[in-house]
């Protein structure tokens, strides 16, 4: 994995990006019409403060902006950290002291994520995990040139 160190002349380093479904709150009855209804993931909210000390965090959502209040809401409670919910459309990374939410992909040292593919530069490898992550059988590979 590559190494990110803070640096005062890259903004996206000094940031943490963490998904919220599934990967700080569980939802083991499904979407529930966006009801946030979960409790923390074992060790998320430890490992949220502890980043929270080193960098800046912020959660993202695939969730319709009417939903970030709640998600803010439930990090409050479950964390005791300040969450602030992101209203700047122009935003590209953060640098705050608080908990950030967000449903954009703002530059960030490292993200946490539940559903992604790690690519470490060989697209064949990628796309052979992405089939099987979305129930695709394995293709050949293509010859190439």
């Amino acid at each position: 994995m590559t190494v990110v160190p803070l640096d005062p002349a890259s903004p996206a380093s000094h940031a943490v990006g963490i998904d919220f479904d599934q990967t700080l709150v569980a939802h083991d009855d499904g979407w529930q019409d966006g009801r946030i209804y979960g409790k923390p993931i074992p060790g998320a909210i430890e490992s949220l403060r502890a980043l929270k000390q080193v960098r800046s965090v912020f959660v993202m959502t695939a969730r319709p902006r009417r939903f970030h209040p709640a998600v803010a809401g439930w990090l409050r409670e479950h964390s005791g950290l300040e969450a602030l919910v992101d209203e700047d459309p122009e935003r590209a990374y953060w640098q705050g002291d608080c908990l950030l939410v967000t449903n954009k992909k703002l530059g960030a040292a490292v993200y946490i994520d539940d559903r992604a593919v790690r690519f470490t530069g060989d697209w064949d490898a990628a796309l052979a995990q992405v089939r099987h992550a979305i129930g695709l059988p394995a293709a050949p590979v293509p010859h190439r040139c």
